[in-house]
């Protein structure tokens, strides 16, 4: 792919968007084989917005092409922009906070460069804690919201088209007090104002790649050892925004500002994947709607318009356990859909109802409904809700064991800003962890949130258990080697070999 990053004609950039990431600190050694390598989807949107408005815009993505304290030197040098925007946005609810680190630094370092251009920092986590974001940050400006409508009337004010007050959505400092213009409107028409993702701005969709369960069931057609010929390119977008339920542990409506879902007109939708497929090649396709398999009559639509151009496409797509409708799923798996992730969350139904996730259907008939159709099922559980004890915790264990998925997601709870648990943890004093850093869910300095019974380390030493008791249980991999082959078995007792450290359980903290 030619580098088209310099929007074209012009002599200087008018915006360098930054998408930060440090995968070696955020995984440790998962990250080298076993993680995706996603592609920076708000970013992407953003950019094409911006360039569509007539200015120079340039995506540098950390998570690809690397940072370290020349780089900033390189970018600035290279580009000239005139405002540098660092988008706070990952593929799941704390992927902004435990990315915050790797953005300050990334701040840092430009401003210790050149202390005159303007940094603006937008995403869920500066959403959520503006003020306190551009207070700890070395930047100017705090985007709260989506940022469209916002990044296009900064760089108007910053060329002196507009004042600051007119620039909707923006936290700045002025004679040193923190200041709010007002909220920035919500963008009401996907399809007219975000209608595209810059792929074409990236150095190369190749680089991307999908995490190793989205591919196991073409592990046995690979001929490299980590797989990435069948895991890239890849590509992780979405077909709404939002979601219309607000569970407490939550943040992903922190940046939309209120529960609900737009959606992009599914011609949109299958204009984009038209392109993926027909210009860069891409089969893997994580579709990152909180909630895909939301509206039926949708989905269906969906699943015709692929069925029609007969393409082979490999989509992971999330669901509740209520919202799986047993008359889609023969045309889903058609449509390519091989991976359906759902939110179990917890066994216990006295410990869901706490935070508001209610669960009508019976787990384990659903999972096997949805297998039925040979389609996997990745299922993400939690340790350490604030009803949780050991009893609970061991229920939901011994539940997701019993179900055997052909995968699982097993988190420690976090309360991450722009959740109502976050607001509880603060007005409770919770014990929250140190840093940003500390919400990250295999970082070293991670710290969960205590429940009400038991500490944090002990929520943590049980989470890091039970992986190793699911995965290296002989139950689950005779299944997966049955359905996937060899290749995945030996995958899997590989990653069981990379141990992740832990600071809190090195310690006797508490």
């Amino acid at each position: 792919m030619s580098d088209n990053r310099l929007f074209s004609g012009s002599k200087k950039t008018d915006v360098l968007f930054i998408h930060p990431g440090d995968h070696k600190k955020t995984y440790q050694d998962l990250s080298k084989e076993f993680t995706a390598v996603a592609t920076p989807a708000w970013t992407l949107l953003l950019a094409d917005y911006s360039r569509r408005k007539g200015y120079a815009t340039v995506v540098y993505d950390v998570n690809v092409e690397g940072w370290d304290e020349n780089e900033a030197h390189r970018l600035l040098s290279k580009y000239d922009p005139e405002l540098v925007v660092l988008m706070v946005y990952g593929h799941n609810p704390s992927a902004s906070t435990q990315t915050m680190p790797a953005a300050g630094r990334i701040a840092r370092d430009i401003k210790k460069y050149n202390k005159d251009v303007p940094i603006a920092m937008g995403g869920t986590h500066p959403s959520a804690l503006p003020e306190k974001t551009l207070e700890d940050e070395d930047i100017d400006y705090v985007i709260q919201g989506e940022g469209a409508y916002t990044i296009e009337s900064l760089l108007k004010y910053l060329k002196g088209g507009v004042g600051i007050k007119d620039v909707k959505g923006l936290w700045y400092i002025d004679d040193t007090y923190v200041k709010f213009t007002s909220p920035a409107d919500t963008i009401k028409n996907l399809d007219e104002e975000l209608e595209n993702y810059a792929w074409d701005l990236l150095p190369d969709i190749r680089n991307y790649r999908a995490h190793n369960m989205h591919c196991f069931q073409d592990f046995e057609e690979s001929k490299k050892d980590d797989f990435s010929d069948v895991r890239t390119p890849y590509v992780a977008m979405n077909t709404s925004l939002g979601c219309p339920y607000s569970c407490n542990y939550c943040c992903i409506n922190a940046i939309f500002g209120k529960p609900g879902v737009r959606y992009w007109s599914l011609e949109k939708v299958l204009s984009w994947i038209d392109m993926l497929v027909n210009k860069y090649g891409v089969r893997n396709i994580r579709l990152d709607d909180e909630l895909f398999l939301l509206s039926p009559a949708r989905i269906e639509r969906f699943c015709d318009l692929i069925i029609e151009r007969g393409y082979d496409l490999n989509f992971w797509v999330y669901g509740r356990v209520d919202t799986i409708r047993e008359a889609l799923l023969k045309k889903l798996k058609k449509a390519g859909v091989n991976w359906i992730c759902l939110g179990i969350e917890s066994a216990n139904e006295k410990v869901r109802k706490d935070v508001n996730k209610n669960i009508r259907q019976d787990v384990k008939d659903t999972v096997k409904l949805i297998q039925a159709h040979d389609i996997y099922v990745l299922g993400n559980y939690m340790f350490g809700l604030p009803e949780d004890d050991m009893d609970t915790m061991r229920e939901t264990l011994e539940q997701a064991r019993d179900i055997n998925c052909e995968f699982v997601n097993f988190y420690s709870v976090m309360a991450f800003p722009g959740s109502k648990l976050y607001e509880c943890a603060c007005q409770n004093k919770w014990r929250l962890p140190e840093n940003w850093g500390g919400f990250s869910q295999h970082g070293y300095e991670t710290r969960p949130l205590p429940t009400k019974y038991l500490s944090a380390r002990d929520v943590l030493k049980f989470r890091d258990e039970a992986f190793y008791e699911y995965y290296m249980n002989p139950a689950y991999l005779d299944m997966t080697e049955k359905r996937f082959g060899g290749k995945v078995r030996r995958h899997i007792e590989k990653m069981l070999d990379i141990k992740i450290r832990r600071k809190l359980l090195e310690t006797i903290m508490v």
